[in-house]
This record gives structure tokens, C-alpha cells and sequence, in this order.
């Protein structure tokens, strides 16, 4: 018996419905469906940006697996998959799969000319348990770049002020991070974000893959950014690392959205320092916690924040593809002060 062939296609507007469902986690999977369509929009979800395999010999054609893209700040792409399905008309786990598979490849490629905004990288958030989903996004092309552990900290927190800064060491705050001119906040961030990207422990995969200025876009979109809680850390007037805080509202938490050092600051206690200075300084007033998210490889990162009082409480792993429009190398930033030039960095 020949195996039947299902091409992956562009999801059409009257198959919306059946696509919702595959993608959907929910006792009543039809009415969930047909609310993620009704509010997609509104949740700023582009159904336009759906493909998968459609089954249009059954006596009512349906989607069998599905694959959504949904643009976000900093040229990305966030990649959702449809789960495996235990009704037979789907076929087996390993069918299954192999399917998907080519639906995301399709959809890789599709994508980044598809979508309304610019799409530099696709980016998958597997749960560490969905081992279907690590597999297919290895035979589709995408890159492992480490297994993320969430973590949350009660707020407020017993923490001291800083008084004992090492020696050379001064902080500012980023007033304008899109501010690249010659001695702008946003050349100066690039400069300390660069700066901690070296021999990272903190998805070194991703070193490389986006321009600076798409990370700082996509640090600057989480949450609510306020320019009073980012934080860049100087070692004899050369920017080194940095700590980017960002209020989030509606889990009434302060997101840690990235903490790093350069390797001439690494090892003096200056994350400790830096974290501490800039939650002591946020204005955290109906915050009930502080969240991040950490490479479990990165030991150092984790030994600080288990000390801190972080717990972790969910995980995922992470997976990536650049698109050809982001191996073209963006504009160097330069940098008076030092002679250093910033140009692409992964996105950390």
C-alpha cells in the first residue's frame, strides 16, 4: 500500500478553523479554535502566516499539521507546530513527524518574504519533554541553542545597597538606546553587549546570527521598557557588560532581560553588584516577582541567581534559523573612544 503525500501548502482563509485546532490545547479544541481565530488580530497574530498539509480527499477537507510565524521585535520570528495527534486519520507518530517536518521547512523558507515586517531569525521555544519537536526542528534545518531554565524571584527581596564597587568601575543608565550616533547610548550598549558575548556561556549559538541593533530592539519589546532600569557597567571608561531590566505589567513581575560581562569583569562580582543596583533602583511598585531566564550550561549564572533567592519554575529548549537576509553583515558602529567597531552579534 502506497503512502499517501500530503504537500505542504498556505493555510486558506476557510481552513483557518481546522489549522486553530491542531494548534490549540484545550477540552473543547473547536470553540478554542474558533476564538484564537476571532482574537487573532487583536493578540497581534497574522493568519495570513499559517502553513501545513491539507487532507482534501476526506468528505470534509481538514489540516493535518500546521505551522504558524509570528513576527516580533528585532526581526524575529516566532515558530509554533502543531503537536502529534492520537486520531488515526493522522497516521503514525513517525509519519507524523516526517510531515511536520516538511511543513516547517516550507515554512522557513516561505516565511521571511511573506511576512508584512522584516524577519531576520525563526526561533522555536520546545518544551524540554516534546522531544517530537527537537527532532523536527534538527531534520528541518533549525539549531539547538541550549536549554533555557525560567527562574522567579519573590519581590521584594533583603538586598543590601552597593557601596564596595571594584576599583575603576562606573555605571549609567541607557537613556536612548537607539541613540547609535558616535558617543550615543545605543553605541555604547552595543559596545557592552559585544563585550559580554565573548566565550559566553549563555547560547553561544547565537553568537553571530542577528545585528546588534535587532537584540537591543527585541530587549527594548519585552515588557515595558523604561530607560530608568537599564544599567551599562564601565571598566576605565570602556563599556563591559550591562544589566537591562523591563516591567511586565500583566504578571506584575521586573524581567531580568539580560545580565553580562565582559571577561576582564567576569570573576570580580560585578553581576551581583550590577543586578542588585538596578532592582534597588527600578520602580518596582505592584511587583510581585523577578523572572529570567538562563543557558542551563551557564554555572556561574545560575550558582548567582540561586543565591539571590531565584527558583526555577518552567523550561524550554531553544532552537534557531537566520534567514538569508540576516547573513548580509549590518553597518559597523563605531566607537570613538576605544577604536572598537560593533558589527552583527548574536542575540543573547
Amino acid at each position: 500500500m502506497r503512502t499517501r503525500q500530503f504537500n505542504p501548502v498556505r493555510i486558506p482563509p476557510e481552513l483557518r478553523v481546522s489549522a486553530a485546532e491542531r494548534l490549540v490545547s484545550a477540552p473543547d479544541r473547536k470553540r478554542a479554535a474558533r476564538h484564537l481565530v476571532e482574537n487573532a488580530q487583536a493578540h497581534g497574530i497574522n493568519l495570513d502566516l499559517l502553513w501545513g498539509s491539507i487532507d482534501h480527499d476526506a468528505p470534509h477537507p481538514f489540516v493535518r499539521q500546521v505551522v504558524m510565524g509570528v513576527p516580533t521585535a528585532g526581526r524575529t520570528g516566532m515558530v509554533f507546530l502543531s503537536p502529534p495527534s492520537p486520531e488515526r486519520r493522522f497516521g503514525t507518530s513517525t509519519a507524523q513527524a516526517l510531515e511536520l517536518t516538511a511543513c516547517l521547512r516550507t515554512m522557513l523558507d516561505e516565511f521571511p518574504t511573506a511576512s508584512p515586517t522584516p524577519i531576520g531569525i525563526c526561533q522555536v521555544l520546545a518544551e524540554p519533554e516534546h522531544r517530537w519537536a527537537e527532532q523536527v526542528c534538527l531534520d528541518a534545518g533549525m539549531t539547538c541553542v541550549g536549554r533555557l531554565s525560567f527562574l522567579r524571584m519573590p519581590w521584594p527581596a533583603r538586598l543590601e545597597p552597593v557601596t564596595d564597587w571594584p576599583p575603576g568601575v562606573a555605571l549609567h543608565r541607557v537613556r536612548d538606546p537607539l541613540d547609535f550616533s558616535e558617543h550615543g547610548c545605543g553605541t555604547a550598549l552595543a559596545a557592552a553587549l559585544e563585550a559580554s558575548y565573548q566565550h559566553t556561556l549563555d547560547c553561544p549559538e547565537l553568537c553571530g546570527l542577528r545585528p546588534t541593533r535587532d537584540v537591543i530592539a527585541s530587549h527594548m519589546a519585552t515588557g515595558q521598557f523604561d530607560p530608568n532600569r537599564w544599567w551599562i557597567a564601565r571598566l576605565n571608561g570602556r563599556p563591559e557588560g550591562c544589566c537591562l531590566l523591563n516591567h511586565c505589567p500583566a504578571q506584575r513581575s521586573i524581567e531580568l532581560v539580560y545580565l553580562g560581562l565582559s571577561p576582564r569583569t567576569r570573576g570580580l562580582g560585578l553581576g551581583r553588584r550590577l543586578l542588585t543596583n538596578a532592582l534597588l533602583n527600578a520602580d518596582a511598585s505592584g511587583v510581585h516577582e523577578v523572572t529570567c531566564a538562563v543557558d542551563t550550561r551557564n554555572t556561574p549564572a545560575l550558582k548567582l541567581y540561586h543565591a539571590m533567592g531565584f527558583r526555577a519554575f518552567s523550561a524550554r529548549v531553544g532552537f534557531v534559523m537566520p534567514t538569508r537576509a540576516a547573513t548580509i553583515e549590518a553597518k559597523p558602529i563605531a566607537m570613538s573612544d576605544s577604536g572598537a567597531t560593533i558589527g552583527t552579534s548574536g542575540g543573547q
